[in-house]
C-alpha cells in the first residue's frame, strides 16, 4: 500500500468524525496563534523601545545615580524599595558645562521629574512636571519647537516661572486657544508658557511625552519639588570618538565633586547608547524566551488532546484495523495511517494558527498606533511562525506516535471479536 493510499484513508477517516478532528485541530490553533502573537509583540516592543533609544543619538551619555558600592541590579531593587540617591547637583551640569574641561561636550542636561496639579480657568489636571536644562532640545533630536521657543539659561538661572508644553496637554488645556503668552497655575504661582512642542512620537517607554509639562530645572527643583537633587543627567558629546574620554573625564569630575576616592564607591553610573540598546536586547530575548515557553504550554496541552482523541479513535476503530489486517493491511500500513491522521490534524492546526496569528498581530499593532503608540512597528516574527508551526509538527509526531503504535500492534483475531 503507497503513502497516498493511506493518506487518502487517513482524511476519509477523520471526515468521519469532523466535530472531534475540528476540535483537535483548534487546540492547535490556539497554541500556534499564541506563540506568533505573543512574539510577534514582543518584537514590536523592542522596535519601539530601541527607536526611542536611538532618537538621543550615539553621542549621548546618560549619567545615572546608583549605591555606592553596589551593582546596577541591586542599585534598582534599592531604589524601588524606597531608597534615594541624591548626590546628583546642579553643579554638576554647570561643571561639565564648562568649555576648558570639556570642549568636546556640545550639551547638557539635568533631569527631574515630579507631579503636580496644573490649572487653567476651570480646567486641571495632574500631569509629569519634567525640570530639564535649556540644552533638552539638542539632547532630545525629536524634541521639536512647534510654537514659540524654549526656556534660556537666564530663566533657568532666576528661577524664571515658565514653561513649555507637550503637545497632548496643550490640547488639553487649550483646546482651539493660542496658549502663548497665557498663565497656567502650579503650587498656586502663575507659569507663563513660551513655547510649545511638536508631537514628540507618542510615548516614550510607555509614558507619553507629549503630555508632560516641561520647567526649567532649577525652577522645578526650588519651586515645584522642594529638592537639591536631580535623577539624571544627559551629555552631548561632538564626535563618537569622544565617548571613551567623556567617560573617563567626565567620572573624574563626578568623584572629585562627590569625595569619592575610589571607583568601588561611586554613586553614579555612565551608559551610552550602545549600551543601553545592548541591554535593551539582552532583556527582549529573556522576555520573548519567557513568553514564548508560556504560549508553547498551549501548544503542549493542545498536544495532549491529539493523543487522547487518537486512542479514543483506536479503540472504536478496533475492528476497523481487525477487519484491514484480515484484508492483508500490515502493521506498518496501519502505524502511518494514524500517524498520518495526527500529522493531518497538527499540520492544518499549525497552518490555520500562523494566518490567525499573523492577522491578530497586526490587528493589534494597528490598535496601539491608533491608541497612543504611533512609532509601535508592525512587526510579524518570522522566527516564531518557524518555531510555532515546527512544534506544531513535533507535537503531532510525539503524540502520534503512541495511539499509532497502539493500533499496529493489534492482532487481527481479537480486534475483529471487539464489540
Amino acid at each position: 500500500m503507497d503513502f497516498l493510499t493511506i493518506a487518502r484513508q487517513s482524511i476519509i477517516a477523520l471526515k468521519a468524525n469532523k466535530l472531534r478532528a475540528f476540535f483537535s485541530i483548534l487546540g492547535i490553533v490556539i497554541g500556534v496563534a499564541a506563540v506568533v502573537i505573543i512574539l510577534s509583540m514582543g518584537q514590536g516592543l523592542k522596535g519601539l523601545v530601541t527607536n526611542q533609544i536611538e532618537a538621543f543619538g550615539p553621542n549621548i551619555l546618560d549619567i545615572a545615580v546608583k549605591i555606592p558600592g553596589a551593582d546596577q541590579t541591586q542599585s534598582i531593587v534599592s531604589m524601588v524599595e524606597g531608597i534615594k540617591i541624591t548626590t546628583l547637583k546642579t553643579k554638576d551640569v554647570k561643571d561639565l558645562k564648562n568649555k576648558q574641561l570639556f570642549p568636546y561636550i556640545e550639551a547638557v542636561n539635568g533631569q527631574a521629574i515630579g507631579q503636580e496639579w496644573v490649572v487653567f480657568g476651570n480646567k486641571e489636571r495632574r500631569v509629569l512636571v519634567y525640570g530639564c536644562s535649556p540644552d533638552y532640545p539638542q539632547i532630545m533630536k525629536i524634541a521639536k519647537i512647534s510654537t514659540g521657543r524654549f526656556f534660556t539659561d537666564t530663566e533657568n538661572e532666576s528661577l524664571a516661572r515658565v514653561t513649555v508644553l507637550g503637545s497632548t496637554l496643550a490640547e488639553k488645556l487649550f483646546g482651539g486657544t493660542n496658549p502663548l503668552g497665557q498663565n497656567i497655575k502650579m503650587k498656586g504661582q502663575n507659569f507663563k508658557v513660551v513655547g510649545i512642542f511638536k508631537p514628540q512620537g507618542g510615548m516614550n517607554f510607555g509614558i507619553d511625552m507629549n503630555d508632560f509639562i516641561y520647567v526649567p530645572v532649577e525652577t522645578t527643583l526650588k519651586e515645584i519639588l522642594g529638592i537639591d537633587y536631580l535623577t539624571e543627567i544627559h551629555l552631548n558629546v561632538k564626535d563618537p570618538s569622544y565617548i571613551n574620554r567623556a567617560i573617563t573625564d567626565v567620572s573624574r569630575l563626578l568623584r572629585r565633586n562627590h569625595n569619592i576616592s575610589s571607583p568601588d564607591k561611586d554613586d553614579f553610573q555612565i551608559f551610552t547608547m550602545a549600551e543601553i540598546l545592548s541591554r535593551v536586547e539582552q532583556i527582549s530575548i529573556i522576555l520573548n524566551l519567557l513568553l514564548g515557553f508560556l504560549a508553547a504550554i498551549s501548544l503542549l496541552v493542545g498536544g495532549i488532546g491529539i493523543m487522547n482523541i487518537m486512542l479514543v479513535s483506536v479503540s472504536e476503530r478496533t475492528r476497523e484495523i481487525g477487519l484491514r489486517k484480515s484484508l492483508g493491511a500490515t502493521s506498518k500500513n496501519i502505524l502511518w495511517q494514524f500517524l498520518i491522521e495526527s500529522l493531518i490534524i497538527t499540520g492544518l492546526g499549525g497552518i490555520s494558527g500562523i494566518v490567525w496569528g499573523i492577522i491578530v498581530s497586526l490587528l493589534v499593532g494597528l490598535v496601539i498606533r491608533t491608541q497612543g503608540l504611533p512609532d509601535w512597528p508592525l512587526a510579524i516574527s518570522w522566527l516564531a511562525i518557524f518555531i510555532a508551526f515546527a512544534l506544531s509538527t513535533i507535537i503531532g509526531l510525539t503524540f502520534g506516535v503512541y495511539p499509532a503504535k497502539k493500533a499496529s500492534q493489534k492482532s487481527p483475531i481479537e480486534a475483529m471479536r471487539y464489540e
